[in-house]
C-alpha cells in the first residue's frame, strides 16, 4: 500500500510499503504515482519508485519492478525450455505483465506460446506502462486469452503443450486455485509426454504459505518435483523459489548448451551455471521439503 510519512501528504514523502508480518516490511520511496484502478479481482497499481524504477502492485503486493524482475522471469522460464529436448507449444498462466512470455519467445523453436491472465487491467496497465516487459504481447507467436486460467486449463485438450509456466500471484484471491492438487493434475492432463510445469513457489522464509503443502500438491500429481531458488531483492524477503514438476525430465542433467549460450548473450540472470546451482538448497529448506521434492 502507499503511505505518506507527513501531515500534507507531499508527493516527496510518499512510500510504498508491503507488510509481510506484523515484524517485516518492504519499503520503497515513491516518485510518482502512475496508474491506480480497481479491477472486478483485485487492485492496480503503477509507481515510479527513487531505486527500483517503475513497479507494479496487485492489491498492495509487489508484481515486478524495473530493476530486478528480470530475475524471476528468465528464470521460470528459460530453465524448463532449455531443459525440454523441443518445446514447440508452451501455455504461460497468469503473467500478465507479459515478462515471462518475452523470455519464451526468445527461443526460437517456439512456434505458438499461449497467455492466460485473468485480469485484462493487468495487461493494458503492462502494455502502457512497461512497454520492455510487454514486448511479448504483440509478438505474432503470441496468444493473449483474457480469463480464468484454472477454467483454461480444464477446456484443453489433453497433450498439447510441451511446457506449462504457472506464473501466478499468491496463493490468495485470483491466485488461489493455480495451487491446488486438481489444478496441477489438470495442467500434466494437458502436457504432451516429456511435458514439464514450472511454477513459482513463494519465499522460502514466508511463514504464511505452508510451503511444502504448496510443493506437495506439485508432487500429487507429477513423479518428480524439484524445488529452484533465486534471489529477487524487491520480493519478500529477497529470496524465491519455484518448482520444477515431470513425470520423465531432470531440470539439469540435460540442459541444452547451444540454445543456452544463445540464450545467455542477452541475459541479465540467467546463465548455465546459475541454472544447475539454483537447484542446491540451503538446509532449512531441506528440512521444509522433506519427502517433498527431489533434491531436498
Amino acid at each position: 500500500m502507499l503511505e505518506s510519512d507527513s501531515d500534507n501528504n507531499s508527493p516527496l514523502d510518499l512510500w510504498y510499503q508491503e507488510r509481510h508480518n506484523d515484524e517485516v516490511s518492504f519499503g520503497l520511496h515513491v516518485k510518482k504515482v502512475l496508474h491506480s484502478s480497481q479491477s472486478p479481482f483485485q487492485r492496480v497499481d503503477v509507481f515510479e519508485s527513487t531505486g527500483f524504477g517503475r513497479v507494479l502492485t496487485l492489491d498492495g503486493l509487489m508484481m515486478c519492478s524495473d530493476r530486478d524482475e528480470f530475475v524471476y522471469h528468465e528464470m521460470i522460464s528459460h530453465v524448463p525450455l532449455l531443459v525440454h529436448p523441443n518445446p514447440k507449444r508452451v501455455l504461460v498462466i497468469g503473467g500478465g505483465d507479459g515478462g515471462t512470455l518475452r523470455e519464451v519467445l526468445r527461443h526460437d523453436c517456439v512456434e505458438e506460446a499461449v497467455l492466460c491472465e485473468i485480469d485484462g487491467e493487468v495487461v493494458e496497465a503492462a502494455r502502457q506502462f512497461f512497454p520492455a516487459l510487454a514486448f511479448g504481447l504483440n509478438h505474432p507467436r503470441a496468444k493473449v486469452h483474457i480469463g480464468d486460467g484454472v477454467e483454461f486449463v480444464k477446456k484443453s485438450a489433453a497433450g498439447v503443450f510441451d511446457i506449462v509456466i504457472v506464473d501466478s500471484t499468491d496463493p490468495i484471491g485470483p491466485g488461489v486455485g493455480l495451487f491446488s492438487g486438481e489444478f496441477y493434475r489438470e495442467v500434466k492432463r494437458i502436457l504432451a509426454p516429456g511435458g514439464i510445469v514450472m511454477a513459482q513457489c513463494e519465499s522460502p522464509w514466508e511463514n504464511k504459505f505452508d510451503l511444502a503443502k504448496v510443493y506437495g500438491n506439485l508432487k500429487d500429481a507429477f513423479t518428480s518435483v524439484y524445488s529452484m531458488v533465486g534471489s529477487i531483492p524487491s520480493y519478500p524477503y529477497g529470496f524465491w523459489s519455484w518448482g520444477f514438476a515431470s513425470d520423465n525430465q531432470h531440470p539439469f542433467h540435460k540442459i541444452d548448451l547451444e540454445r543456452a549460450r544463445a540464450i545467455e548473450k542477452a541475459s541479465k540472470y540467467y546463465n548455465v551455471d546459475i541454472h544447475r546451482g539454483a537447484f542446491a538448497l540451503p538446509n532449512f529448506l531441506r528440512q521444509k521439503l522433506a519427502n517433498v521434492v527431489e533434491n531436498a
